[in-house]
């Protein structure tokens, strides 16, 4: 039976997407944004310049569209991440558990792990990589406040907001940097053992008990 041409086309176009989803963060990783053209795209991705603007106007459409299937992918869980209770994070210190949306999140990121970690990183995007600390990281360290502080915020209040989401996202990095070695689990239970770590205490990763 012959095959849909809708369907061997949309698989060429997902070929074509993931050869240049690698080819671009090797590149990025190598160069930085401004150090290669869509020719040496084409080449590292082993297609003609023809196929790269079947599909994009420039390298701002690629590296946009790239970023755009990230932000979904994450902000599909800010819902979840704005509704994370205060108790949610008090079970943590009886249960070791953490909220079930980060391990969600550290999942989700991995998806992209390797072009984010370049994205993140000197040689990638400030817009983008501003716009995951200002918003996302930024919704989780609110959702654990008193609700006193979500409504009537101080400056003091999002100062403290702002440290823990550049915090946050430094874990992140880290984690991409390193390889991912640890499991989405272990790494929702890094977090939340740091989040709850007062002065004095040692650190530690919190111990689980089921």
């Amino acid at each position: 039976m012959p095959q849909d041409p809708k369907t061997v086309e949309d698989r060429r176009a997902l070929r074509t997407k993931r050869l240049l989803g690698e080819a671009f963060t090797q590149l990025l990783e190598e160069r930085g944004l401004d150090g290669f053209s869509v020719s040496d795209l084409a080449e590292r991705a082993d297609i003609n310049r023809a196929t790269f603007y079947a599909h994009y106007h420039d390298m701002s459409d690629l590296l946009l569209s790239f970023e755009e299937e990230i932000i979904t992918g994450l902000f599909s869980l800010k819902n979840k991440i704005q509704s994370v209770s205060l108790g949610e994070l008090l079970a943590f210190e009886q249960t070791g558990i953490p909220p079930q949306v980060t391990v969600d999140l550290f999942d989700q990121l991995r998806v992209h792990g390797s072009l984010l970690k370049v994205l993140l990183s000197s040689k990638g995007d400030p817009v983008f990589h501003a716009l995951l600390r200002d918003q996302l990281c930024s919704d989780l360290v609110r959702s654990v406040l008193y609700q006193k502080y979500t409504q009537n915020p101080a400056p003091l209040t999002e100062y403290y907001i702002s440290y823990y989401a550049s915090a946050l996202l430094g874990l992140i990095q880290r984690w991409l940097h390193l390889g991912m070695p640890e499991d989405s689990q272990h790494m929702a239970r890094i977090l939340f053992s740091i989040m709850m770590l007062k002065p004095g205490d040692p650190i530690e990763l919190k111990e689980q008990r089921n």
